[in-house]
């Protein structure tokens, strides 16, 4: 019986194959190895931008008593803008305006019933301070929660009365939301511009609490928002 050996070219191949196939499982190892640390190293050498300007707009359902019995509805539309400065990526300080107007009746004064056009203003302005889970650039989910203080400018204007306008004191406020990245579709990391600046987008939701008071009222109140915010160095 003869037994079958292969030429010597085709046995050349066939080691050189399995060298081949010996190797490639090394390669990628060595390719995912490689890979890896250059994530890692892109994370840990990742810098969000340093500047933020969101505008945002929602509901506002005050904690006046009685609001609804003299506006019709215990909720109001609001709107703000904001803007921050970043100290690092997790830890940024920033300031809030916003505006909300509602218009209802009031007390007339002289028999006390409902009646008479009634105007209300309010112009809440917050300092706060956010901390943020932000920790690389193709990120597509950032939480945040914040604390600050309050303080709001407000105007009255009643049908048969003299305007009541001023301001409240300084009061606390809280705030809690989720961001969700826009900017990158390809989510390769930030937009860059010319030169060196940068540009990250996001759409958000945010929940915020405020309380600021004057004579013993209450203007805060429940705060609930959408927004778009940009970053840019």
């Amino acid at each position: 019986m003869r037994l079958f050996v292969p030429k010597r070219s085709v046995a050349r191949r066939l080691l050189c194959c399995a060298l081949l196939l010996l190797h490639v499982p090394g390669s990628v190892l060595a390719e995912d190895d490689a890979a890896g640390d250059k994530a890692g190293l892109e994370k840990d050498s990742y810098r969000a931008p340093r500047w933020a300007f969101e505008f945002k707009g929602g509901k506002y359902k005050p904690d006046l008593e009685e609001y609804a019995t003299f506006y019709g509805d215990d909720k109001n539309t609001i709107w703000a803008i904001a803007g921050a400065y970043r100290f690092t990526n997790w830890l940024e300080l920033g300031a809030e305006l916003a505006y909300a107007n509602d218009e209802g009746v009031g007390v007339l004064p002289n028999n006390g019933i409902l009646g008479g056009q009634v105007d209300y203003s309010l112009m809440p302005l917050q300092v706060f301070l956010n901390f943020r889970y932000d920790e690389s650039a193709d990120q597509l989910f950032v939480p945040y929660f914040g604390v600050g203080i309050a303080t709001a400018w407000y105007k009255q204007k009643i049908d048969q009365q003299p305007d009541r306008e001023g301001r409240s004191d300084i009061g606390g406020a809280a705030r809690v939301g989720l961001q969700v990245q826009i900017t990158n579709s390809d989510r390769h990391g930030a937009t860059y511009l010319k030169g060196n600046r940068r540009l990250q987008s996001y759409l958000f939701l945010e929940g915020q609490v405020f309380s600021t008071e004057v004579d013993n009222i209450d203007l805060g109140g429940e705060v609930y928002l959408l927004g778009l915010r940009l970053e840019f160095d």
